[in-house]
């Protein structure tokens, strides 16, 4: 059985590198353009399931190998595997370092949105205590009550008594 699946999973890679799969679904994605070759698409395109090639260690190791020489071909920038991998690390510090930044400056806003929010809850307890005070003291309690009882999820503290 494995020796079947090891020649399924070969020849998988080939069609795959060829850009010509048999599966559908790969077939529409070598077309546009956006085709890749990793252990999923071997399996799937060799109609094995998921999970299919972990007792095959040789067969992973030619599908990583395979996939990166087809990707530093496709590359033109590149000469040799090294040097795309070293632009592919470039590339991701350099996206890590935006996301970082974008990151800090999200939280930044917030904590500014943070501060705004309890001023304007100070400005407001301010305002209803002065309200408060306005009432009678007998009408004071039935006043805080309907406000309690209004909205339930009150979330402003105050010292209205």
């Amino acid at each position: 059985m494995t020796q079947t699946t090891k020649i399924k999973l070969i020849k998988a890679l080939e069609r795959l590198l060829e850009g010509k799969p048999e599966n559908r679904e790969l077939r529409k994605k070598a077309r546009e353009g956006k085709l890749k070759i990793n252990n999923s698409t071997v399996e799937k395109e060799a109609g094995l399931s998921v999970g299919a090639l972990r007792r095959h260690e040789d067969i992973r190791d030619m599908v990583k190998d395979k996939s990166l020489k087809a990707r530093v071909a496709q590359d033109d920038s590149s000469e040799s595997p090294i040097d795309f991998l070293q632009s592919e690390i470039k590339q991701l510090k350099n996206d890590k370092s935006q996301a970082n930044k974008k990151r800090k400056e999200y939280l930044d806003l917030s904590r500014s949105h943070e501060q705004a929010l309890a001023v304007q809850a100070a400005n407001h307890i301010k305002i209803v205590q002065e309200l408060m005070e306005m009432l009678h003291e007998s009408e004071r309690e039935k006043a805080m009550d309907k406000v309690v009882k209004a909205i339930p999820d009150n979330l402003i503290q105050g010292d209205f008594r």
